[in-house]
């Protein structure tokens, strides 16, 4: 007998597999839009959306060492039980966003509530320098983490070197989570704000989630590869999706943290980059 297909409702809104399976709503159209970017990000660098099950499956065996039963498992990274024992076979290959979600699970022991052991705090500035990139205000984040904004700008502000307990990381490492393939505009945030926010972080050299692989930020080898991609390319292809998914060019300046003239001189040099191209 056939499997019935999975409805949009078992999704979050935000979720790009709520929106392929209907949903319109603002977040979803977000998510995918953010899913779309972050994809051509990886096929420009020479990475694709997919990769073997072999991390995923290594940090499963920790996991299960660690006494933590695989439906517990499989709920918190959300995966279903096929897909969990397809991994642990090492059959075929899987998503990255599926690696990030079963490597994100933390063992018991080293994820209970309010652990405060020291550790290297490289993952959870970069992560919180990630969301200010793009357009998340210090306020916002503390906001939705229950802490100070001054805590939030401190530790975005930290050395690389900084150590952070274990439960500042979790609740960094949450979200993030939560936040990745949003929009601050989409939660409310008046664009001129987030217009601010994005600037302050590009002058300190911070750069967004679409930038970064997920399971790289606790890596101190691992450098953003941010000359990839030339800006007016980016910004070109961002609004020629967005334009598919039924913005208009002035939203899509909005979303982008440009003006509409900035925009449009990138979409002309882009054109005719593109002419010079398929001259040559």
């Amino acid at each position: 007998m056939s499997r019935r297909p999975i409805p949009a409702e078992a999704f979050e809104h935000g979720d790009p597999k709520r929106y392929r399976r209907g949903c319109r709503c603002r977040p979803c159209v977000d998510g995918i839009t953010a899913d779309a970017r972050r994809h051509r990000y990886l096929h420009n660098t020479g990475r694709g959306a997919l990769t073997t099950p072999a991390r995923a499956a290594a940090h499963v065996h920790r996991l299960r060492a660690a006494g933590m039963p695989d439906r517990d498992i499989q709920a918190a990274a959300n995966i279903a039980d096929d897909v969990l024992y397809r991994i642990l076979r090492g059959e075929g290959q899987i998503y990255r966003t599926t690696e990030l979600r079963i490597v994100s699970v933390a063992p018991p022991q080293e994820g209970a509530p309010g652990c405060g052991a020291g550790i290297p705090g490289l993952g959870t500035i970069r992560r919180l320098r990630a969301l200010a990139a793009d357009g998340w205000t210090a306020a916002e984040l503390a906001h939705r983490v229950g802490k100070h904004k001054q805590f939030i700008v401190y530790l975005q502000n930290s050395g690389l070197e900084t150590h952070v307990r274990q439960w500042v990381a979790d609740y960094t490492r949450s979200l993030y989570a939560q936040l990745q393939g949003l929009t601050p505009e989409g939660a409310g945030i008046a664009p001129h704000i987030v217009g601010r926010t994005r600037t302050r972080a590009a002058k300190k050299g911070w750069v967004g989630s679409a930038y970064w692989d997920d399971d790289e930020f606790e890596n101190p080898d691992f450098t953003p590869a941010i000359e990839a991609t030339p800006r007016f390319i980016a910004l070109a292809e961002n609004t020629f999706e967005l334009e598919r998914l039924g913005h208009t060019r002035q939203q899509a300046a909005e979303r982008l943290g440009v003006t509409k003239d900035n925009l449009q001189a990138a979409i002309g040099r882009y054109r005719k980059a593109t002419q010079q191209q398929a001259a040559a």
